[in-house]
């Protein structure tokens, strides 16, 4: 009862001294009973889209795997690849969720993962029937161990555990790691990304994963490569079938 008082206290204490405002917006909404770090006019406005599009052209397609183009020409090169299809509710244009990724990539407020995972779990209930997910594995993309002590999180595992928590998914996040330091994607250009995640990413519980159909969640998908090297780990490890789901596509 006490710890309870003094934690009441201590969070009255912070809002005073630093007043909450919704992460899309930057209004104040420490006085609102709920949704304090997305506010509710912000919630209703970042309407995710159903529309699904290749993960390699962005060309518009039915289910969200690869376009026929993009399936030919990879067929007539020695390049595979191991992403069998794409989902992302919202586009990286948008300033709202833009701003609301960063805040929790970057300023790292914590708490925004109960909003963003109800707002992804909701997009995944509204496309169920392109994506049936029983039996899935929900897997995030890893960070580095020397990223995830200067962070003390991983955003996108703090997602996944949302989504399996309210969809009753099994997660199994510490069977993909992230055994290379790299360079920060963002800052490289995409000739380089490819290069740099090489050999980063290993499985290291091949029997959870084998013969299993894994939903591998990360924030942000740009030109597809940490998703791309994560998906052929998993596929190697004898993963069946790989579904990448981001917040946004960049």
């Amino acid at each position: 009862m006490a710890f309870k008082l003094l934690t009441s206290v201590k969070d009255y204490a912070l809002e005073l001294l630093f007043p909450l405002k919704c992460a899309a917006c930057r209004k104040e909404t420490e006085s609102k009973k709920k949704n304090k770090l997305i506010c509710t006019d912000c919630l209703k406005l970042l309407s995710p889209s159903l529309d699904f599009y290749c993960p390699l052209c962005e060309a518009k397609t039915a289910d969200g795997a690869l376009c026929f183009s993009c399936r030919l020409i990879i067929s007539n090169t020695e390049t595979k690849f191991y992403l069998d299809r794409l989902f992302h509710p919202y586009s990286y244009k948008d300033p709202a969720i833009q701003r609301v990724i960063k805040a929790f990539k970057y300023q790292f407020i914590q708490g925004l993962e109960e909003p963003l995972g109800r707002l992804m779990s909701r997009y995944l209930g509204k496309i169920n029937g392109k994506l049936d997910l029983n039996d899935y594995l929900v897997i995030p993309v890893p960070l580095h161990r020397r990223k995830y002590n200067q962070r003390g999180y991983n955003q996108s595992e703090l997602i996944a555990s949302k989504i399996s928590q309210f969809l009753n998914l099994e997660m199994a996040a510490d069977s993909l790691v992230k055994s290379k330091a790299t360079k920060d994607q963002a800052k490289l250009k995409e000739s380089e990304r490819l290069k740099n995640l090489k050999n980063a990413y290993a499985c290291s519980k091949p029997w959870l994963v084998s013969g299993k159909k894994v939903l591998l969640i990360d924030d942000v998908y740009t030109t597809g490569s940490t998703m791309a090297e994560c998906a052929k780990v998993l596929k190697e490890a004898g993963a069946s079938e790989i579904t990448g789901l981001a917040i946004a596509r960049g």
